[in-house]
């Protein structure tokens, strides 16, 4: 089965929280996740510790994950998505790639899992 990070499975990861393990598992596999998913990443860590810890973490996640581009397609997606499901936009790319790559989203973000759409969920709460 195919894994699709979502960038609150990353964040767990990176800052070493409870399902740190889980997602390390995953990461053996080299995971999915949309270049918008590392947006919020980098966003989220320029946030909490810097921009210099920001441009540190870009290459280790660039070395461990399979960051999908954003193209036509995956934006059609996630638009159809996000105007079905109630979710933050982040949330729908991540569900248009794991939908596009046939993977199961690794995620404790409740406004995916309460979808409860036609992806597969792995709650990592």
């Amino acid at each position: 089965m195919n894994v699709c990070l979502d960038s609150w499975a990353v964040i767990e990861w990176l800052e070493d929280r409870p399902s740190a393990a889980l997602v390390e598992k995953a990461i053996a596999s080299r995971p999915v996740i949309s270049l918008v998913n590392v947006c919020e990443v980098l966003y989220i860590i320029s946030k909490k510790h810097g921009e210099k810890a920001s441009n540190q973490v870009l290459p280790a996640l660039r070395q461990k994950l399979r960051f999908v581009e954003v193209n036509q397609d995956l934006a059609v997606s996630a638009a159809k998505i996000k105007a079905t499901y109630k979710m933050a936009l982040g949330d729908a790319f991540c569900v248009a790639t794991a939908l596009a790559h046939n993977a199961k989203i690794y995620t404790g973000d409740p406004e995916i899992i309460r979808a409860q759409g036609n992806w597969k969920v792995q709650d990592l709460r």
